[in-house]
């Protein structure tokens, strides 16, 4: 058994014999073989004297040493020489042990490239619109009428009732936008090229009532990918005014307006909202005065009014306030030839409210 100073002494000894930077010379190679000779006998069983294996010469263990480093074979690791298993042989050991790993690896891969092409090239066009039965009519009946490529028309979105369908034509050089119910349809056409610049227009005039009547209308442009894109505006018009509404409802409101103020019903228009209550202006019908009325579906309505001839200067104002629960709003509309806007102030208060 070798003491703390034999060992680091043998493997120092047993660096220089087996590795690449050099060999040991007759009287290092007898040391090696004592050293070697000595660790062994602690540990294996003493043979019999008879039977005891002669100590190889210097000159082999030399010899040997030598084709270690000159020879063309790669060094053993120590590992390998104590062991008998090769580092390939470890890894390959390795790997079996490993191999569910390896499995649930190679899944993981598998569904993040699944994931990452279906990102990619997933079909992202816009789901078709589901029509009724009496939309189907309609959408048939732009078909049979063969003004557009054959498998072109297209509904995209509908307003007010009104639906909205894309469509090509001569063989998808031109791009059509068309509005249609069951009283009309309105078509409207340009090339590729323009749609995606300047877009396509499309109005039509829906029927309300004997004097009023809904005008949709729709803006197409092109996307980079070639889809539709679809921008719709619909208002309330009427035949007795220039005046037009956000639905039927606000315009049925601005003729019961005009029967409580004596506001000439041509002149009435909604000018902003406070949350979804409408302010309104108007001319008097008696008086020939301009006037700001707030709300306007009660019996006489919060109102002021102002001298009409005012309008002939470039920046006017209206102003009216409304109490409610103690906490006063200010309306004030901008008027007249320059930029006409609306200001709603919240808990606004008076100079002599606040000096008392």
């Amino acid at each position: 058994m070798l003491d703390a100073d034999e060992s680091v002494e043998l493997r120092a000894l047993q660096a220089r014999a087996y590795g690449r930077a050099g060999a040991l010379n007759e009287a290092e190679a007898a040391r090696l073989r004592e050293l070697e000779t000595g660790r062994t006998r602690g540990t294996e069983p003493t043979a019999p004297r008879s039977a005891a294996p002669r100590p190889p010469e210097p000159e082999n263990i030399e010899a040997a040493a030598s084709a270690v480093v000159e020879g063309d074979a790669a060094p053993v690791s120590a590992q390998a020489r104590t062991t008998g298993v090769t580092p390939g042989d470890s890894a390959l050991a390795a790997l079996r042990r490993h191999w569910r790993l390896a499995v649930a690896i190679t899944a993981v891969f598998a569904v993040i490239g699944l994931a990452l092409g279906w990102l990619i090239f997933a079909d992202r066009g816009p789901a078709p619109m589901q029509l009724t039965a009496q939309q189907q009519e309609w959408q048939s009946a732009i078909v049979a009428s063969g003004d557009f490529d054959p498998g072109s028309v297209r509904a995209i979105t509908q307003e007010e009732g009104v639906v909205i369908w894309f469509a090509t034509k001569n063989e998808s050089a031109n791009v059509c936008l068309v509005l249609a119910h069951e009283h009309a349809t309105a078509p409207a056409c340009t090339t590729r090229e323009q749609a995606t610049v300047q877009g396509v227009t499309a109005t039509l005039a829906k029927p309300v009532s004997a004097s009023q009547t809904y005008d949709i209308q729709a803006q197409m442009f092109l996307t980079q990918e070639g889809e539709p894109a679809v921008i719709t505006r619909s208002y309330i018009t009427s035949s007795q005014s220039s005046s037009m509404f956000a639905s039927e409802a606000e315009a049925e409101a601005a003729t019961t307006l005009a029967e409580q103020t004596g506001l000439d019903r041509r002149t009435i228009l909604v000018v902003g909202y406070d949350d979804e209550v409408p302010i309104w202006t108007g001319i008097d019908t008696s008086t020939q005065r301009y006037c700001l009325v707030y709300d306007g579906s009660m019996p006489d309505p919060p109102m002021a009014c102002d001298d009409s001839l005012m309008l002939a200067d470039a920046d006017r104002t209206l102003v009216l306030d409304v109490a409610d629960d103690g906490e006063t709003t200010r309306y004030e509309y901008q008027f007249g030839y320059g930029q006409q806007y609306l200001t709603v102030t919240k808990g606004w208060e008076s100079e002599d409210a606040a000096r008392e």
